[in-house]
């Protein structure tokens, strides 16, 4: 598997109190760990928390705790992976070693950080928290090279499956199944079930609906608007979905993760685990949107936002000024696509960009963006972080 270096790793790497890593399932949680982390001891905990990996050998979880203690006490660096599964009956242990050494833990959930930063537990106050989220697009980018492939391998898991996006929807079908069980396993890990109703959400965000209300009415929800609004900003407190915010009062809800959503498009739309049918097409400019937003939005040092009215891929606002508005395509701009481009989006903000993953496009706006241009921006903001 390709390793791609990330922005995590140099905070990671520089460590000097106890930290709880959290964030979705399968985002390299573990990589970051293992590569950036110069530790002592590392120990991954089992299923049930009973027994614990350490050294390559299955030990009782107790054994494992005590290598942890030790460690902590001489000044040490220790690791403990899939921290959620350890019984909180351990938790007053691990409290008596604070402050001692560097303890890092890691949780693939977001319910664990309600857990160690409630009021009541022995742990609140000892860690501070670290956010893992899918690779950032402007840290991938310049190591890949390649706008869309670099897009997809956003979420690590896929790195060893897919080279192409034309490969990914070839592969939807068996993509499918295993993007199920990730979801399951984000949901068992919160101590929930994926029920019917989360899993009809996801894959009506994933098909473009985006507004609440119109969850609400496609899943005829007793609670209305009300319930469809809880379910979705519960799915993007998970990781699972991001909520955009628009010109207007509405969120934009996507899956967060570009892959995964099309791979539950292709889901969503023709059923292809079921079927077994290779989708005709999967929306790959909807992802390009607002993957590329996310990075104009870094290198501007701006809020993102969708403007669904206008329908303008991207607005970049500073307090309530719209300083930017792009429209992104896949493939080429003409020459009088770019100029009616330019002038809609000039009515929208005070500067109109134009932004194509396949070529440079025409000079008639304030900034034209092709792969070359994104490749280098990308590089510029991946430096700020020791990236490349």
């Amino acid at each position: 598997m390709r390793l791609i270096k990330r922005r995590e790793c140099a905070a990671l790497s520089k460590l000097s109190g106890w930290v709880l890593l959290y964030g979705r399932r399968k985002v390299g949680k573990t990589t970051l760990v293992k590569n950036c982390v110069r530790h002592d001891v590392y120990v991954l905990v089992g299923q049930g928390g009973g027994a614990a990996v350490l050294g390559g050998e299955l030990v009782p979880v107790e054994s494992a705790l005590r290598e942890v203690g030790a460690t902590l006490r001489r000044g040490g660096v220790a690791v403990v992976d899939e921290f959620q599964r350890l019984p909180a009956r351990f938790w007053d242990l691990l409290a008596s070693w604070a402050p001692n050494g560097v303890l890092v833990a890691s949780g693939s959930s977001h319910g664990v950080l309600g857990k160690v930063f409630d009021r009541s537990s022995p742990l609140l106050g000892l860690f501070a928290p670290f956010h893992v989220d899918i690779i950032a697009y402007s840290d991938i980018l310049p190591q890949v090279g390649d706008p869309v492939l670099s897009m997809l391998w956003r979420d690590p898991w896929l790195i060893p499956h897919i080279g192409s996006a034309e490969e990914l929807r070839a592969r939807a079908r068996d993509l499918a199944l295993a993007a199920r069980g990730l979801v399951g396993e984000v949901f068992a890990e919160e101590d929930r079930e994926l029920t019917e109703i989360y899993w009809r959400a996801i894959l009506l965000v994933a098909a473009g609906y985006w507004k609440s209300s119109d969850v609400a009415g496609a899943l005829g929800l007793r609670g209305g608007l009300a319930s469809a609004s809880s379910i979705l900003a519960r799915l993007a407190k998970m990781g699972v979905l991001r909520a955009i915010p628009t010109l207007g009062r509405e969120r934009y809800y996507a899956v967060r993760s570009p892959a995964l959503s099309l791979i539950l498009y292709a889901e969503a739309k023709y059923n292809v685990s079921d079927l077994g049918s290779t989708p005709p097409e999967l929306p790959l400019g909807r992802e390009a949107q607002f993957t590329v937003g996310e990075m104009l939005a870094e290198h501007f040092g701006a809020t993102q936002r969708y403007s669904p009215r206008e329908d303008v891929d991207v607005v970049l606002t500073r307090g309530r000024r719209r300083i930017w508005a792009f429209e992104v395509k896949m493939g080429p701009f003409t020459a009088g696509e770019a100029r009616e481009a330019a002038s809609r989006l000039r009515k929208v903000a005070e500067k109109a960009g134009l932004v194509s993953l396949a070529e440079t496009p025409p000079d008639v706006a304030d900034l034209s963006l092709g792969p070359r241009e994104l490749v280098e921006m990308a590089r510029d903001i991946a430096r700020r972080y020791g990236v490349v």
